[in-house]
């Protein structure tokens, strides 16, 4: 298989894996009763009004929303990845993915981004937890599936045509 070397594709791949990632942690935190948060409730409440936002048609769009972010924020992650180099890809994942929350459900909800806001302590310590695990995860898929020649800042605007393969496992 091939590695991948167009960095669009790989940051959608990147967020919607690490998408994965924050929602399992919220969905064992939501199981074990420390939050009720979610990260398509909140992003439903970008386009909807809280009374909508738990019919079908609410969750649908929530999902939709949470997946659009998740993606452009895998994007951007590989282009940072560009910038910075892959090496400690854990840590900068993870602060990536606090740097994420922070922006995202700290200053945006504040300024009246998303009709859910504030929130409850406990909901905030989860939705950070999950956005660790999101960073981190999306860090390290774009490190393992991306050609290498993408993670030097000297190849910021390179085409790659001739994909390195993944080595076999």
């Amino acid at each position: 298989m091939k590695k991948i070397t167009d960095r669009f594709s790989l940051g959608i791949i990147s967020g919607l894996g690490g998408n994965l990632a924050k929602i399992a942690v919220e969905q064992v935190s939501n199981r074990k009763g420390f939050s009720k948060s979610n990260g398509y409730t909140t992003a439903a409440g970008i386009f909807l009004k809280k009374p909508d936002i738990l019919s079908h048609y609410g969750k649908a769009v929530g999902i939709i929303a949470d997946n659009m972010i998740a993606m452009g924020l895998g994007v951007t992650c590989v282009y940072w990845l560009t910038l910075m180099g892959k090496d400690r890809n854990f840590i900068k994942g993870a602060a990536l993915g606090a740097a994420e929350w922070g922006v995202l459900y700290g200053i945006a909800s504040r300024l009246g981004a998303t009709s859910i806001f504030p929130v409850k302590p406990k909901d905030a310590i989860a939705t950070f937890i999950s956005h660790l695990a999101f960073g981190v995860t999306k860090m390290t898929i774009a490190v393992n599936l991306g050609d290498e020649r993408l993670f030097k800042p000297k190849n910021f605007t390179m085409e790659i045509h001739e994909p390195q393969s993944l080595p076999k496992i």
